[in-house]
């Protein structure tokens, strides 16, 4: 939840459905270091997708990047 709140903070956001995006993570992993890796991609993901001061971040596209990144883990 932190690291959501430093994207938003970082981009002057507000991300919409937090706890459904902390879900899907810890759904995959509780990992510490697979869950910054996820939030660095989730980062990039908000930087290409702003269109406004509210964003959502599709729980599919959190699950892409969680099972990409604990692939590669």
């Amino acid at each position: 939840m932190a690291m959501l709140k430093v994207i938003e903070s970082a981009y002057d956001v507000d991300i919409r459905n937090k706890r459904e995006v902390v879900e899907a993570m810890t759904d995959v992993t509780e990992d510490e270091q697979a869950v910054l890796m996820i939030c660095t991609a989730l980062n990039t993901w908000v930087a290409m997708n702003l269109s406004g001061r509210e964003i959502v971040i599709p729980p599919e596209v959190v699950s892409r990047i969680a099972e990409r990144v604990i692939g590669g883990y």
